[in-house]
Formats: C-alpha cells, structure tokens, sequence
C-alpha cells in the first residue's frame, strides 16, 4: 500500500456532492475540497524537487487518490515562473452545450485563490466552438488539480477549458489554433487526464502499454487509435497536448509515472483507474524510480579510431560524452567487427578488427551489459577468431547475442538476427521463416524485443523488406523492434502493437561521411511492468570527438586491387 491513507479522505470528496446539476454560486467558485490537510500531506511527501530545465507542458491525474502523482508532477516545474497555465480537462458531466467549455470566474481553493486569465479567455471564446460555463463549479478534473496550483505556482493566471466527450478531431483542430498563440514562454499547459479506467489490473496493464507506444512515438494523429475509456478518459486533451507541444515548442512528452489504482491498496480490485505522469521540456529530463536500459547503433573501437583511443584523455572524453547520455544505465550496443588480443599489421579496411585493450576497458566502462554479435563483421577473420572473441566477452561479463539467439534480459526478453552476411551467399535476405517463427515463441511473460541487422546503408527508412519484417514480428508479439546497419539513424514510429526504430545509426564507427548520425534508443521500464520508449539524435560522435585532419589517412598498401569484389560495401569505407 503507497501513502494511500492520507487522501482516502479526499477520494470521498471526490466522489460526493459532485453531480452534473449542482448550482453555481455568484462570485468566484467557492473551494471544491473542505480541508486542505490532505493537499498539504501529498506537498510534504513528495520526493519531486524542481528542475533546471524549462518545462512547457505537464500531463498529471485528476484522480485525488494519486494526489502524490500530481503534487510531484508540479513539484518538477516549479522552479520556474509561469504568468499563465492552460488547464485541459475532459467535462465529466457533459454539463457544456458545445464541443469546449471555458471558466470565466475566478477559484476559491483551500490553498488559496486562482485567478482566471480574463484576456486569454476572451481570445479562446472568439472560438465559436467554445462557450462560458458554471460547468466548473463541481468539474473535478480541474478542480482536483487547482488546490496544487495555488501551492506551486503563485500569481499564476489559470484558463479552465473543459472537452466534450463527443467533441471531433476537426474541432480540437479549432481549438489548437486557437490555443497556440497563448503558448507564450510563460505558459504551462497542464492536461488533466487518467487513463485506463474500469478494467482489472492485467487488462490494463495492456491497454497502458499500447498508450505508452502511442505516447512514444508523439504523434498527436496516433491517438485517434485510441479508444474511451479503455485507454484514457479524453482523447482530445491528449491530442491538444501532443500538437500543441510538437507546434509550438516541438517537444515529445517524457512518462515519468505509469501507476494504477491497485498498486495503492492490498485489496484486489475488479476495477482499476491507470495514471501516466507526463513532462514536456525542450531539455533531456532525469527520470528516477524507474529501471532503464539504452541501445545504441554500430559499435567499433579499431581502425581509425584505435590510435586515439589507446590515448586515455582520448578514451575517457568519448566515455565522459556517452555516460552524460546515459547516466551509466545499462546499454546494449550492435558490435561490429572481432575483438582479438592482437590485430593483424595490415588487415585490409574491409576486415574490422578491435585490440582486447582499449575496446573491453570501454565497454565496461560505459557500462555495457549485452552486445548483438548478429552483424556482417563478426566472422571476419573466421569462425575460430569468432568463438575466442565470445570468450573475451564472457570472461569480462558481457552478454553476447549471436544470430538468432534469444536472452532473458531481466524485465524484458531479447533476440538478435542478421539479414545480411558477408561469409556466404546470398548475402541479404538471409532471414527466414523459421527464424521469424521462433522469435514469435519467445515466452510472452515478459515483453519481447528483437535487434536486427538488416536495410540499406544510408538511408533512414524501411525498405518493402524491413517493413514486411517487421509486419511479421509484429504478429508474432514481437513489440520492439531496432535496427542497425544503415550508418545513419531514423525515427521512432509506432502503433499500438509495436514500437519500430529502423536503423540507430552508428554509435561509435569511423565514418565521416555527411549522412552519417547516430541516437540512443532509450527504455524506462515503471514498477508495474510498463515501459515507455525515448530516442536521443546522437551526431556523429566520431567527427564529433575525434575529427582531425591526420585521423583521415587512409591504411597504407590498400590499392584498388584489394578492394575489388567487395561490391558497394568496399566503396562505403572509400568515402569515409
């Protein structure tokens, strides 16, 4: 049970005095909640303190038995100064005559009295699709969250708009419009939304998760997909904030918070509320209280970078970089090339090869806990160099993943896969049913990802292939699926079923070229088994942190002739 008796209290309020025809007074709205002793209990108990980072939007529940939830939530931008916030909550009661509703009258509170913004107002009811309301006097959805408004932001000026259940995406379109030009740089946009409602915890656990994939992605067209109230109780505040945040301020949310109702009491429950906790910021945020993994791209430490490498200002400026990603969480990395105790003189620039020292040391050091050996290089110098080189790993406690392996990662289960080979041919296309059928058998007891070395080098997006691929994992519950190879990162997309990274690009690989980038594949997994997904645009960490004119010499003796039959892979390290 988490701190659930001091807000039993308020839950009661909540649920009582509330009805859609209660009377309105003349005035300001008198307080909504007698006591302000459960407001002060969540204030005290929150571990949340204020970040250095703007903060242009929050997502926060509406229901008072996560008021430790909303009270962290604001807790997080309340080291900066806001002139105006933007409440959007859904109208519970559909108590509005029209698709929004608008607060014209000022709020009482136990905290003390909010304001209304009247010019933000009297622009947002030039809407025709707006009307002023008394709907507000018993609207929990807002009322529920001013009390921590007056607390946490002082002098701040409050716009009170209500959705209508039956409201359309053309008119949060209207509204949007409407809405942005207030987005000013003093301006927070508090969406006031619980999500799953009315389900047992597994069920909603799943319905969660598709939320979460959705959010990740931030695509405010990606909630249409979403359905009331399985998911969330408004999904035209969910889309307002993803669009007005991506419009104005052209941020994606970050979920600090996936919680339900059952996890604040012993007692089981038929019927279950979830509450996601949202923050939006042009800034990375630190997330705590969650477990976190990152995956990274193309991996190699030889070559040219070996030099500058063996160099530890060198070595420890690359990790220093990295770990300010990745605060030293765990990372899962696509390893390119054979680590060997000694490389060749001269092995040629298509054979990658990395010297045990430094490319262990670094490994460890930025905390690499698994590395897909599933790649077109790790059988360079031939089967027995292959087998020593998954030695040195396990010997320095890596995981490795060879082709078509599947390893138990704690709270998730990972497969690795090749399509693509330079042993033998053909060379692409090397995936093939049975593959795609045991990954689909993984155990579903845990969620189920797969890293795979397929696509196109250089290009950011799924050809007809990688798509089908991925249309085929998908039905197989396969959820996550990222790819490597490409050299060059491309987006997140998603659905509800399943999250697609196509190509992370390369993480640390001595290429040069102007298409080449990087990311960092980020995931937070919460307490109840819900995960949410990140992508961090890395740049080319090689020309980055080790550019330099001397680093550019090609390796001597490699003629045209050494090169020939490599086909278009030979030309991609000619044009480094």
């Amino acid at each position: 049970m988490r701190r659930l008796a001091p807000f039993c209290l308020l839950l009661g309020y909540l649920l009582c005095g509330c009805g859609p025809n209660a009377a309105a007074p003349t005035g300001a709205f008198p307080p909504f909640y007698p006591e302000a002793q459960p407001f002060r209990s969540a204030i005290g108990l929150t571990q949340s303190t204020p970040l250095p980072c703007r903060i242009t939007g929050l997502t926060v529940p509406h229901h008072l038995l996560a008021a430790d939830l909303i009270a962290g939530a604001c807790a997080l931008a309340s080291g900066q100064v806001y002139r105006r916030i933007i409440i959007l909550s859904p109208d519970h009661f559909q108590r509005s005559s029209t698709p929004f509703a608008v607060a014209i009258r000022n709020f009482q509170t136990v905290m003390g009295e909010v304001p209304i913004d009247a010019a933000a107002v009297d622009i947002i009811r030039e809407n025709p699709l707006v009307s002023a309301s008394n709907l507000f006097s018993h609207e929990h959805g807002v009322r529920a969250l001013l009390p921590f408004v007056a607390h946490y932001f002082p002098g701040a000026r409050v716009v009170a708009v209500a959705l209508h259940r039956d409201s359309q995406p053309s008119q949060w379109d209207s509204l949007a419009q409407t809405l942005a030009p207030l987005l000013t740089s003093d301006t927070l946009v508090i969406q006031s939304t619980d999500f799953s409602h009315y389900l047992p915890w597994q069920k909603a656990r799943a319905h969660d998760q598709e939320t979460l994939r959705v959010l990740s992605n931030g695509d405010p067209e990606a909630v249409l997909d979403l359905k009331q109230p399985q998911h969330l109780d408004s999904r035209g505040a969910q889309y307002l904030q993803l669009r007005l945040q991506k419009q104005v301020h052209q941020v994606r949310p970050a979920v600090v918070a996936s919680r339900n109702s059952q996890e604040y009491t012993a007692q089981p429950l038929d019927s279950t509320t979830s509450y996601l906790v949202q923050v939006y910021s042009p800034d990375n945020l630190p997330v705590h209280g969650v477990r976190r993994f990152f995956f990274a791209g193309d991996t190699f430490f030889g070559r040219y970078l070996a030099a500058k490498l063996a160099r530890p200002t060198w070595r420890q400026g690359l990790v220093k970089r990295v770990r300010q990603l990745t605060g030293g969480a765990p990372l899962i990395v696509n390893l390119e090339g054979v680590v060997m105790t000694e490389c060749p003189a001269d092995p040629g620039p298509l054979k990658l090869c990395m010297a045990t020292r430094p490319a262990l040391d670094i490994l460890r050091d930025l905390n690499v806990v698994a590395v897909s050996l599933a790649n077109n290089h790790t059988h360079d110098f031939g089967d027995p160099a292959y087998t020593t080189m998954q030695r040195l790993l396990s010997n320095a406690g890596i995981t490795w993943l060879e082709n078509g392996a599947v390893k138990d990662m704690g709270p998730f289960r990972l497969a690795a896969a090749t399509d693509l080979d330079n042993r033998e041919k053909p060379l692409r296309a090397l995936l093939t049913d049975a593959d795609l059928r045991r990954f689909a058998a993984m155990p579903p007891d845990k969620p189920r990802f797969a890293f795979l070395h397929w696509g196109q080098e250089f290009t950011a997006t799924p050809g007809p292939r990688e798509q089908a691929l991925a249309a085929r994992l998908k039905a197989g519950g396969v959820e996550l699926v990222i790819g490597s190879h490409p050299h060059r990162a491309g987006a997140l997309t998603s659905d509800r079923q399943q999250c697609l990274v196509y190509s992370l690009g390369n993480f640390i690989f001595d290429q040069r070229r102007p298409e080449v980038s990087g990311a960092l594949l980020e995931v937070m997994f919460f307490p109840q088994g819900t995960y949410f997904l990140q992508l961090h645009p890395l740049g080319n960490l090689y020309e980055e942190k080790f550019s330099a004119r001397q680093d550019a010499a090609p390796f001597s003796q490699v003629t045209a002739r050494g090169l020939s039959g490599w086909g278009q892979e030979s030309k991609t390290y000619l044009n480094k």
